[in-house]
């Protein structure tokens, strides 16, 4: 980004003249942007794991959908139970 401002400020010093250069879109620093954002998160989570010590495996493990608040595990049950012949107080006094 100063890179960008210091480049159109030497351009409008030196040439008096701005229609050449955008100046008002920014979308050239889009990508420079994205890899930069992309790095910062990727060393962001590197010490959140070294600091509270979280094992991505184990994540993986829990069968936790990203999309639902409800397990993989969870969802098996119900639908066991919308298949088995069960009422619905057999199923609340087995939790």
């Amino acid at each position: 980004m100063y890179g960008y401002q210091l480049v159109t400020a030497v351009y409008q010093d030196i040439y008096m003249n701005i229609d050449v250069i955008d100046t008002d879109q920014l979308i050239y620093l889009a990508p420079f942007f994205i890899i930069i954002i992309s790095f910062v998160y990727l060393i962001r989570i590197k010490i959140f794991d070294k600091i509270y010590g979280i094992d991505l495996s184990e994540i993986e493990e829990t069968n936790i959908s990203v999309f639902s608040n409800i397990s993989d595990k969870e969802l098996e049950e119900m639908e066991d139970l919308k298949e088995s012949n069960t009422t619905e107080e057999d199923y609340y006094a087995k939790l």
